[in-house]
């Protein structure tokens, strides 16, 4: 990764933290002041490293964990602000990144909630990971 690489993952991250959903090539080199082709190739070369999915055949990015491009249900939300989430486990880590707040998974009867209040989980559910860490990225999109 080089050092312009890891410059669009921060710029990435920024956007995602505030609030933008949707995060592509031209929305990260508007925020950094950069050529979107540069960007483009950079966003190739994260995506070849699995730090980040990109939505099939563009620029957006679908992932960087564990912040979601898509709205799938899963969300935190802090105050009046909210981000979607990848799955319950990322909907639990943007919480602990921005703070205490509310993590949603939909369930078969409404959403399954976790309320984190100074750093503490009150349990909502349990999270079960249908697949190895190890194989998380053979098909991220269903991990």
């Amino acid at each position: 990764m080089t050092a312009f690489d890891r410059q669009v993952r921060a710029q990435i991250y920024r956007l995602f933290g505030d609030g933008v959903t949707v995060v592509d090539a031209a929305a990260t080199a508007r925020a950094g002041g950069w050529v979107a082709e540069d960007v483009e190739a950079s966003l190739d070369r994260l995506a070849e490293a699995h730090l980040i999915k990109l939505a099939e055949g563009s620029h957006r990015v679908e992932m960087a964990h564990p912040f979601s491009g898509a709205n799938t249900g899963y969300r935190s939300v802090v105050g009046d602000r909210s981000w979607n989430a990848n799955c319950a486990w990322d909907a639990l880590a943007i919480l602990a990144l921005m703070g205490d707040g509310e993590a949603f998974a939909p369930g078969d009867d409404g959403d399954v909630v976790w309320v984190v209040d100074d750093g503490n989980v009150s349990p909502g559910g349990v999270v079960h990971l249908l697949i190895p860490a190890s194989r998380f990225w053979d098909d991220i999109g269903f991990t």
